[in-house]
């Protein structure tokens, strides 16, 4: 049950979260908005579009900066409640200053629920239309590749020939080098269709597809069978990966169908995994923050110089960032499960928090000097 105390402390966490949440944002949104003014100086990008780039761009960043507002938030409450002598008073009560902050542990929990089920599926939709957008007009290239529940289509334009060609696959091997079960559909310069093509297997080489068993069905003239064919083509294996949907465009409650339909077409789906359990791995990361910063200002007394918690916190989130940085590169790389790599970090938290929290206590008895 919670009582006055514990709404009191919820509310001055839940205030600094705001605050030092919309800090961030706002430094983010503008140096976003000068980074896509740059990138869009030489491209000729109309003014709104610059500011629709950074805007759909926006959510996705917030995304990162969670766990910082989460951690530096938890701090300054603290500083805060020490600075008023709170603390003291509520330890004088009889109720441990860890069961104090409990409720801003549960507050920090119930935030990363939120954005999780609720804030990620908008950011996917910002996200994917900032892709498109960036395709539009900043690359100047159109996404040729889209997978859906039936399979993968590849859309590319012969300029030899000036024919557009779209082909269909049920399924993909070694990266969509291999496609089998396909079919490809021919249409002239003005979008007419002009053929068609059907077989069982195309290998894709350098400059061109190996087609084996193969249909052709022109629009007019009769169908012909060939047992291999050089289709001529610009599409590279890199391109194709590189046109699917990134992760974060992908909704949570999308995100396991989807990994299911890559594996399926026999494409990896390793970055798409680290980003489910980056997800649901959130809630605990954040939590385990606000221990962090619980233990880190144990020592500190009310008369104290803050300066050296804020060094502190400083150094503690960049040493966590590249703790996180290595795990999600083994995890990306296969070399760690993708659960171990994201559920790695609250428990990593915990375990520097209670190192910290262990020396304050040893310093208290006048164990360490």
């Amino acid at each position: 049950m919670f009582n006055k105390i514990n709404f009191y402390i919820l509310k001055k966490f839940l205030y600094s979260f705001f605050i030092t949440f919309l800090v961030l944002a706002s430094i983010l949104f503008i140096g976003d908005f000068v980074e896509q003014f740059r990138k869009s100086a030489s491209k000729d990008v109309p003014f709104n579009i610059i500011f629709q780039l950074t805007v759909f761009n926006f959510p996705n960043l917030i995304a990162y900066t969670l766990p910082i507002s989460s951690f530096f938030s938890s701090i300054l409450a603290l500083i805060i409640l020490i600075r008023n002598s709170e603390l003291t008073v509520i330890s004088g009560m009889g109720i441990s200053n860890l069961k104090a902050v409990f409720p801003a542990l549960m507050l920090h929990f119930f935030i990363g629920i939120i954005f999780i089920t609720l804030a990620n599926p908008l950011i996917a939709i910002f996200d994917d239309r900032y892709t498109s957008l960036t395709y539009t007009y900043i690359d100047r290239v159109d996404k040729f590749a889209s997978i859906t529940k039936n399979g993968l289509w590849l859309k590319q334009d012969n300029y030899d020939t000036g024919l557009t060609s779209v082909l269909y696959a049920k399924r993909t091997e070694q990266e969509g080098r291999v496609i089998n079960s396909f079919m490809l559909l021919e249409y002239n310069d003005k979008g007419a269709f002009n053929g068609r093509i059907d077989g069982e297997k195309a290998v894709l080489k350098d400059g061109y597809w190996k087609m084996y068993k193969i249909q052709i069905t022109p629009e007019y003239g009769e169908t012909t069978f060939l047992n291999e064919l050089d289709y001529k083509t610009n599409i590279r294996p890199e391109d194709i990966s590189d046109s699917l949907s990134s992760p974060s465009s992908i909704s949570i409650w999308r995100l396991l169908t989807f990994i299911n339909f890559l594996e399926e077409l026999g494409y990896s789906a390793i970055d798409f995994k680290m980003h489910l359990y980056s997800l649901m791995s959130l809630p605990f990361f954040i939590s385990t923050l606000v221990i962090l910063a619980f233990s880190l200002i144990q020592g500190t007394k009310q008369n104290d110089k803050f300066s050296k918690i804020i060094i502190s916190s400083l150094i503690l989130i960049f040493f966590l960032y590249f703790i996180s940085n290595l795990l999600n590169a083994l995890g990306s790389t296969s070399q760690i499960h993708p659960i171990v790599a994201n559920f790695s970090m609250p428990l990593i938290t915990v375990f520097i928090a209670m190192l910290i929290y262990q020396y304050w206590e040893l310093k208290r008895k006048k164990i360490l000097k």
